[in-house]
């Protein structure tokens, strides 16, 4: 089953008071994600639009520097130079895929769920609507992966704890789909979520 996740090339700009050049498009989505006006009323009594701690933020996106990285299989790698870019931290969830594609449907509860069963064509329109495009192959992989060419995204070794794959479930037991960014420490170098395991990805 294939779902996607966007990608946006950064601006050149460095911001003050930041450490990394953020893109427009993710900028805008910081600023429409609404920001907490200040409030009279004691701090010990709840918003009702507070945000319960701890919760995903699905259209984060996280910038991964320029530079270079190894790319490709064991015995047939090479070291390739990208500029600076922003890839989503997570998969693209069914709730985010609906919001442009009304014929999308899905099970009650999977809000949260990789949309699965997505042609390239609907992914690389998705991606449009929002102004960004489908990572490169080679971009996806520097996400997943960091610079040292190493195995899986916590190291060389495969642990079945840090992913969601075949082999991650008990015998017996059928191949699950899990929430995206179920295993936070199974993460990228680079903090991107559910890059061994899950869903397939397009590229």
């Amino acid at each position: 089953m294939l779902t996607f996740r966007r990608d946006s090339f950064i601006m050149k700009k460095q911001f003050t008071g930041s450490k990394v050049a953020l893109g427009l498009l993710t900028i805008l989505m910081a600023g429409m994600s609404g920001a907490v006006e200040a409030s009279d009323q004691p701090s010990a009594k709840k918003q009702p639009s507070a945000k319960k701690e701890g919760a995903k933020n699905y259209n984060e996106m996280v910038v991964i520097p320029a530079g270079k990285f190894i790319f490709g299989k064991p015995g047939a790698t090479k070291e390739i130079n990208l500029p600076a870019y922003s890839i989503d931290k997570y998969e693209v969830t069914n709730k985010q895929f609906a919001k442009f594609n009304l014929d999308h449907k899905y099970d009650k509860g999977g809000d949260n769920y990789p949309a699965t069963m997505i042609s390239l064509v609907e992914a690389s329109d998705h991606c449009a609507a929002l102004d960004k495009r489908l990572p490169t192959e080679q971009e996806w992989e520097k996400a997943a992966r960091g610079t040292d060419g190493r195995t899986y995204p916590w190291g060389n070794e495969f642990n079945r704890v840090l992913c969601i794959t075949k082999e991650s479930v008990d015998e017996g037991q059928t191949s699950i789909i899990a929430p995206v960014g179920s295993c936070e420490k199974g993460n990228s170098p680079y903090g991107v979520a559910d890059m061994a395991g899950n869903v397939w990805e397009w590229t």
